[in-house]
């Protein structure tokens, strides 16, 4: 596969740190320009940034353990793909607490929430026809914590916060295979069954929703089966 850093780009200003190489290499993930698998070479991209290797190699080890990217000895360090059981563990697990936060926001929520709920969908959508895989990752983010945050349950979101991070990890090394304006339609689906305010059809939404999510890219959207 194609080296990181092999082709040219834009260089940095020549004051950008670590953070700025970082940001670059997250956003590159997203956009899918940097694949699961792929090689990153320091040298070159500090080349291609217009930068000195310092702030890559610190940029490299912050993402090594922020699980963006995975260090192999004599080999080299690489976009971290996951494994089939990675993913399968963190969407059971999440979609165990989230189809719970969801029944417990749903007779709570009031018209103000789900407004607001309403509010950041409407962004989602925007993202989706922009196939602004940032953005949307960022808004998908702030959608599922605030259906948490209305559960009232702090135990609950305390314990989502803990899977969280690998969670969002997963969905910045893949949202650039997905078909954005289709994610933010399952978004739909789900804020319409909180408006219901039936406990029992927001749970079975949110679970559908996450083990949707879950499938791979090819067959995002169609139905799982799973009740």
């Amino acid at each position: 596969m194609r080296a990181i850093g092999e082709a040219e780009g834009e260089a940095f200003p020549k004051t950008a740190l670590s953070d700025r190489v970082r940001e670059f290499i997250i956003k590159a993930i997203m956009s899918g320009e940097m694949k699961p698998g792929q090689r990153i070479i320091e040298s070159a991209l500090a080349r291609q940034l217009g930068v000195s290797q310092a702030p890559v190699r610190e940029a490299i080890r912050d993402l090594v353990l922020m699980g963006f990217l995975e260090s192999e000895p004599y080999k080299g360090t690489f976009v971290r793909s996951f494994t089939a059981e990675e993913l399968y563990e963190v969407y059971t697990v999440r979609a165990a607490l989230e189809s719970l936060a969801a029944r417990l926001a749903a007779p709570r929520a009031t018209d103000e929430d789900l407004a607001a709920l309403q509010g950041i969908l409407e962004q989602m959508v925007e993202a989706g026809k922009a196939r602004d895989g940032n953005r949307m990752v960022r808004l998908d983010n702030i959608f599922h914590e605030a259906i948490i945050k209305l559960s009232g349950n702090r135990l609950l979101y305390n314990l989502w916060q803990t899977l969280r991070f690998g969670y969002w990890t997963i969905v910045t090394t893949r949202v650039s295979e997905y078909n954005l304006e289709e994610l933010a339609k399952r978004h739909e689906d789900l804020l319409k069954a909180l408006q219901t305010r039936n406990p029992q059809k927001a749970m079975t939404a949110m679970r559908r929703h996450i083990e949707d999510l879950g499938k791979p890219p090819e067959n995002f959207g169609q139905e799982n089966g799973l009740e």
